[in-house]
Parts: C-alpha cells; structure tokens; sequence
C-alpha cells in the first residue's frame, strides 16, 4: 500500500431492495474544494477548475483502476452521462490506493481499457480525496451549479437516486437562473493506430494465423468492424 495512505474498505455492492429513491442532499451548503491534482486526461491537456464547471451539475467519482466496485460504478454511470450530458459533467477522480496505481502510464492505459468517456483527474497523492474526505473506493460526490456540495454516498448501486437529485437539481437551478446547458469539458483522445487493444490471448501454430483474444471493452463485434483485407474474424477471437 502507499505510505501515509489508510486502509478504507471498499463497500460492498448489493443495494437493498428498500433502498431510498432518492440520494439525500446534504444538511449543510458546503462549497466544493477545489480539483487539485498532477495532471488532467481526457480534456485535450487543458486544466479544468470549478469555475470551469460552473453551471453544470459535476459528479465527482473518486476510483482506482484495479478496484472492481469502481469499474461497476463507471458503466452504472454511463446512462446518466448521456441522458444528461448537456448539463452533467462526471469528473473521476483517480484515487490510487496501491502504488502501482499512481503510475501514469497505468492510469492512462486503464482509462483507454475501460472507455472512460469523461475527464479524469490524475491525484496520486490523495490531494483531492482528502478534501472531500473520502474515505472508501468508489466515493461519489454531487455539486451543485453553484459550486456547492449537495450529496456524497460511497459503494455501488446509486444510478437510480443519482437521476432522480439530478432531475431535481435541473429544475431547481433552471427555475433560479443558474443551470448552463451546453458541452462540457471532455475532450476524446486520439484513436489509436492500432487494429486490436489489450489483447488478452495470443495463440500461435505451424501453417496457421496468429489468433488473438481481445479483452477490455473490445467485442468481437468491434474487431469485425475494423477487419482489414486478409483478416478473418472467429468466434471468441480474431485472427489475422
């Protein structure tokens, strides 16, 4: 584990089936801290500050790659990016909680691998988790257009109360003027010049093609799509 780092445990998934509809708000107005990090992926190597996100509904999602609660969060957080993405901004926090985890090639390679669709800020040295005062992995937190915390809740399953305080939040700050509507701060990065991503298996035989299993986000359905001539697609695996 990296020194100085507690150990928090991450929640177990399972919502009850009498979970609430809704996430409840916070008691307090508490103004958002500001995103400090060492760098930013995602937004075409421009910084993002809260006066960036003013306006929009931000959702701040503090993961690490290899913690699977987290990546369940990311793909329960995919329909809310687009049924709300002219005023939601989803902000991952990256929060390595082992060291190999703080490596900047890893993290950008696991944000390739899992289509992280959003900004990411890169926080090797928990500057930001420790401001929210996050305490275990995935930690989520909603900000207000104005700047101010609203809500904070950590583990998985929280999808359906995320879209109901989201849904509140829009006609509370269209009614006051506040809500922006429009593009936000994600810029996609390059596609890659390369035909297959993160192979997982790769099998070699006498007279025969190289056959390699694709893993990650990459179906064999998105190989198919980028075959080239002389490339034949198998179930389970492409070979060329």
């Amino acid at each position: 584990m990296m020194v100085g780092m507690t150990a928090p445990q991450t929640p177990n998934p399972a919502p009850s089936a009498d979970a609430p509809a809704a996430v409840p708000r916070a008691a307090t107005r508490v103004r958002a801290s500001e995103l400090v990090g060492r760098g930013w992926l995602n937004t075409g190597g421009e910084q993002v500050t809260l006066e960036d996100l003013r306006g929009k509904v931000v959702l701040l999602d503090f993961w690490t790659f290899c913690c699977i609660n987290c990546l369940h969060v990311l793909d329960e957080l995919r329909p809310l990016e687009e049924r709300f993405s002219d005023v939601l901004v989803t902000v991952g926090v990256h929060s390595p909680k082992f060291e190999h985890e703080a490596d900047r090639d890893a993290l950008e390679a696991a944000v390739e691998r899992y289509a992280v669709h959003h900004p990411v800020l890169d926080d090797p040295d928990l500057t930001t988790w420790q401001a929210y005062a996050a305490r275990a992995w995935p930690t989520l937190v909603v900000l207000d257009p104005e700047g101010y915390i609203v809500a904070s809740m950590s583990g998985e399953g929280h999808a359906h109360g995320l879209s109901v305080l989201i849904d509140d939040l829009i006609a509370e700050h269209t009614t006051k003027g506040t809500l922006r509507r429009g593009d936000g701060p994600y810029v996609a990065p390059p596609a890659p010049e390369t035909l297959l991503r993160f192979p997982g298996k790769v099998i070699t035989a006498p007279a025969r093609p190289v056959q390699a299993q694709p893993t990650g986000r990459q179906s064999a359905d998105d190989a198919a799509a980028s075959a080239g001539a002389g490339e034949h697609l198998t179930r389970g695996g492409f070979f060329v």
